[in-house]
Order: C-alpha cells, then structure tokens, then sequence
C-alpha cells in the first residue's frame, strides 16, 4: 500500500512539473530517385521507462511529401524521430517492409519547423531494421 502511495504521489509531482514541447517536420520521402508515395511517417517521441509514444501519424502524397506536428507533456527535453514505415530495398514486398527512424535535432523542439527536404531511403546510417510477416 504504501508503495503504491509513493508512485502516486511521484505521478503528481512529475505531472505538475511537466512542461508542453511541441515539434514540427516536413519533408519529402524518395528511393532509388523516386519519390514514394502512401509511407507512413509518424512523429514519434524516445521514452526511457515505457514504450515510444506516437505524437502524430500521416500518408505521404502522391510526391513523397509529409507534414507533422506533435506536442507531449514531458519533465526533461523530449528526443523526437519520424519512422517510416515503407518497401525501399526490400527483398520481398509482398512479405516484408523496412522500418527507418530519423532523429530530429533538439534545437527545432519549441522553435521552428524542421524541413528535412530529401529523406532518402537508399542511405545507411540511420536506425533501420527489416520486419517479415
């Protein structure tokens, strides 16, 4: 009883300290010089103990463009991403799909939109993994 006492109360410290961050990002989606059309993108947010949360979610259009903005309620600096979900330089596209994560930079939080421009699928070096139903 007494535990569960203390993490309520640690939820409504955190919850009266917690400060409004908001993010927005836009870009257009390509592969193989190619822009890619219905990817999903989704803003996303890193959280250390539970799993990532969604601020906002879209279908690229028919040019490979996308537009988000999101906002969460956070005590320290929210670390935002956009996933996209999407086929470029899979094996089996009947089967499979790629998933890429892209940071965003931390200086675009509460300022102005991050124009990513070109974000090109074919490049390594970003978190990227490969899902197979």
């Amino acid at each position: 009883m007494r535990s569960v006492l203390c993490i309520v109360l640690l939820a409504l410290i955190a919850a009266a300290y917690a400060k409004e961050q908001t993010i927005k990002v836009k870009g257009q989606i390509i592969c193989d010089k190619r822009s890619i059309r219905n990817a999903l993108v989704e803003l996303r947010e890193h959280d250390t103990f539970d799993p990532d949360d969604t601020l906002a979610t879209i279908h690229t259009d028919k040019d490979g463009n996308f537009q988000l903005s999101g906002k969460e309620d956070e005590v320290t600096a929210i670390k935002p991403y956009i996933r996209v979900t999407h086929t470029c330089d899979v094996q089996d596209r009947a089967t499979c799909h790629r998933i890429s994560d892209f940071e965003i930079p931390a200086n675009f939080i509460n300022g102005a939109e991050y124009d990513m421009n070109f974000v090109n699928l074919n490049l390594k070096g970003h978190t990227d993994k490969e899902v197979c139903n």
